[in-house]
């Protein structure tokens, strides 16, 4: 007998996001879903907006669909304790590294959906990749619609999650530290931390949605900024000098790389 539609297993920020947006929608109710946690504060702050909360990840089995919201790390620990005892439900891993086979190994389960979601999703602009093994259609698009209570959803095959991690899953903070260094530069040229905030965060949007909507390529749109002997192209030069492409992409094959040994683990 399912009590429950919807249970998490962590209550962490992402956590928070994806039954804060579900909320939101009027996907679920409150009464509908349980989360669980060892933080009573993290806890105390779910139970005050309505959701069913618990410190035994053992009540989560009473969801129709269970979350895993937490570290990769300590997965084999919870998973352990539920082994053998998840039923029809469908299994929900937002854990980077720890692929769908490890998942049925540790938890015994046949349904599992595989989604990297990412930090925008606390303000509703994030994007998740998705991936289905054995889960039937109707449970297909409840968890999509789940998902897009948060952002853009993309359904990517499993084999492609590590490069999904390092491109969308761990993204945001290469962009949080492209506008750090937008931001101060403004500063230093005379602007105050306001001021060169919002015109960073604005450029950025702006650029962004030209990526969107255009099928420019973008050294095409790099160029289309630049004239010779102006401004623009006396950044662009050092950052092409700097191999800035390049050194961005070394990152991206590191986070990769990381997300590749954590499935090991």
């Amino acid at each position: 007998m399912r009590k429950f539609e919807i249970g998490i297993i962590g209550c962490g920020n992402m956590s928070v996001a994806i039954w804060q947006g579900i909320l939101d929608a009027g996907l679920a109710k409150g009464s509908d879903i349980i989360v669980s946690d060892t933080d009573e504060v993290k806890l105390q702050y779910a139970s005050d907006r309505g959701l069913s909360v618990t410190r035994d990840n053992k009540d989560i089995l009473l969801a129709k669909y269970i979350i895993f919201a937490v570290k990769p790390q300590i997965f084999s620990e919870v998973a352990n304790a539920l082994c053998g005892k998840t039923g029809d439900s469908v299994l929900i891993s937002i854990m980077a590294g720890i692929n769908s086979a490890k998942i049925k190994s540790l938890t015994g389960s046949a349904k599992i959906a595989r989604i990297m979601p990412n930090t925008p999703c606390m303000v509703k602009k994030g994007v998740s990749a998705v991936s289905f093994c054995d889960v039937g259609k109707s449970e297909q698009e409840y968890i999509l619609q789940l998902f897009r209570s948060i952002g853009e959803v993309i359904e990517i095959p499993e084999a492609k999650f590590d490069a999904v991690t390092s491109v969308s899953g761990s993204g945001p903070a290469y962009i949080y530290m492209f506008l750090d260094g937008m931001i101060k530069g403004g500063i230093r040229g005379g602007l105050t931390y306001e001021e060169s905030k919002k015109l960073a965060v604005a450029t950025m949007q702006g650029a962004a949605e030209m990526v969107r909507q255009k099928e420019t390529p973008l050294d095409e749109l790099v160029q289309a900024v630049c004239s010779k002997g102006g401004t623009t192209i006396e950044a662009v030069n050092i950052y092409r000098q700097k191999e800035l492409v390049e050194l961005i992409g070394e990152g991206i094959e590191a986070c990769r790389k990381r997300s590749e040994e954590l499935s090991k683990l």
